[in-house]
């Protein structure tokens, strides 16, 4: 009898849900560079673009780019397995829209990594401190989140990844909303699976898929997002080579 009730419970929650889903794409540019012996940075830029208009919970939503992200940061190599950054970022929401809003984003962060069977087990964990216009003529108002990350790579020919052979990337990410305007603690979580290949000299091309889940209001509906994402990485060594 519990069960059952339980049952009819969940299924009633999920008829009167007012959760939304979008699907789109997620073109990425990951470019990384050495600066010396102990230091790199790295330039990171997306759009996420929602392809397809639709009609969901009564409301018309048309096919337009949702979010412009921009993110350059620096990176202390403190060893092999570890390293510290740290970064300013830029968010617009709606970019090419009259309601569009502004994030100016400021974050640290440690990367622990450590190999595990033909691959390399990563784990990430950021704070961020996030100003944010809630619509475009608001003041900015603070709030903090903490992420933590936990990811897999490896080649998929031989033990290490040389050049025209492919990779397999995943991770998955949960957000926490620490202070500051939220819906909940537990705000989002990404979940991505994704193929890549080194190109050589030209870098790495990388295909996958990244789900997104949102808290959108205090209601706890949700949003998704199911992207496709396509990202292109290049590293480059700008250090000086020893004489």
């Amino acid at each position: 009898m519990k069960k059952l009730l339980f049952l009819l419970v969940f299924c009633q929650t999920i008829a009167f849900s007012q959760n939304l889903t979008f699907y789109g794409i997620l073109p990425v540019i990951n470019q990384t560079g050495r600066i010396s012996q102990k230091f790199n940075y790295n330039f990171f830029a997306s759009t996420t673009i929602d392809v397809f208009k639709s009609l969901q919970n009564n409301t018309n939503y048309p096919a337009k780019d949702l979010q412009l992200y921009i993110q350059p940061s620096i990176i202390y190599i403190a060893s092999p397995n570890l390293n510290f950054g740290a970064s300013y970022t830029y968010q617009r929401n709606n970019p090419i829209t009259p309601d569009y809003t502004n994030e100016h984003r400021i974050w640290q962060q440690l990367i622990y990594s450590l190999p595990l069977a033909n691959g390399r087990l990563t784990n990430r964990v950021r704070f961020e401190e996030r100003f944010i216009q809630t619509n475009n003529t608001a003041p900015h108002s603070l709030a903090t989140r903490a992420r933590y990350q936990i990811g897999f790579n490896m080649p998929l020919q031989g033990k290490t990844l040389d050049e025209k052979e492919f990779y397999l990337n995943t991770y998955n990410e949960f957000y926490f909303s620490l202070s500051g305007t939220k819906n909940t603690t537990f705000s989002e979580n990404w979940s991505y699976l994704g193929v890549g290949y080194n190109m050589g000299k030209m870098g790495r091309l990388e295909l996958g898929y990244l789900s997104q889940m949102y808290v959108r209001n205090t209601a706890k509906d949700l949003r998704f997002l199911e992207l496709t994402q396509l990202m292109w990485v290049t590293n480059f060594n700008f250090a000086r080579k020893k004489k």
